[in-house]
């Protein structure tokens, strides 16, 4: 029996590099899937930065973070025969990513420090303001967010950072996390009144 060929879709002469620029997910991952390199360099670097940001902020460290997505979009590489679109490509990502973030928490075996990294902070929010003391009182924001993020479990923290870092809607996370829609929304709120109540107690002290 001759091996299934790749789901594909119509590719309407993706040949340039403008018209890869403007192709949708799925085409690329199709055209990925025929072997073309260059059409999965512009899957990378259309969301390398944002599965940077989600990594670092969810494990607090950028240098785990960058070899974990290293490891993320060369698994997605190797998957891309078999991929097929049930869904988005951001939630067949996310998953991916989710799981490298979890497995590496796990492996680590030990509580992530409160300390923050301070490049995380820097690649999870971007430049500070050129003002000095703006951006002094920025960092600290920052930091403060961060390390709030980490007091949470990583079940609250994923939903958080899936749905405010990331903006994906409550269907998307819900796959990406395996559960329902409910325990999805459920999460968020529980995760917020956290943030809430540790940013207020910060406050206090």
């Amino acid at each position: 029996m001759s091996e299934a060929r790749p789901h594909i879709v119509p590719l309407r002469g993706l040949t340039s590099s403008a018209e890869l620029d403007q192709g949708d997910d799925e085409q690329l991952m199709a055209l990925a899937a025929g072997g073309e390199k260059a059409a999965f360099a512009v899957l990378v670097g259309r969301y390398m930065p944002r599965v940077t940001k989600y990594c670092a902020r969810f494990v607090g460290q950028l240098a785990t973070a960058e070899e974990l997505v290293q490891e993320i979009f060369v698994e997605v590489w190797l998957r891309r025969a078999r991929y097929r679109p049930q869904g988005k490509f951001v939630v067949f990502l996310f998953t991916l990513a989710r799981h490298r973030c979890l497995n590496r928490l796990r492996d680590e075996g030990r509580r992530w420090r409160r300390d923050v990294d301070a490049a995380a902070v820097g690649v999870a929010e971007g430049a500070c303001p050129p003002d000095q003391l703006e951006a002094l009182l920025e960092r600290e924001r920052q930091r403060r967010v961060q390390v709030a993020l980490l007091g949470l479990s990583t079940k609250l923290r994923e939903v958080v950072l899936l749905r405010f870092d990331q903006g994906l809607d409550y269907p998307d996370i819900a796959r990406i996390l395996g559960c329902s829609e409910s325990t999805t929304r459920s999460r968020v709120r529980l995760a917020m009144e956290r943030l809430r109540d540790d940013f207020a107690g910060g406050i206090s002290r």
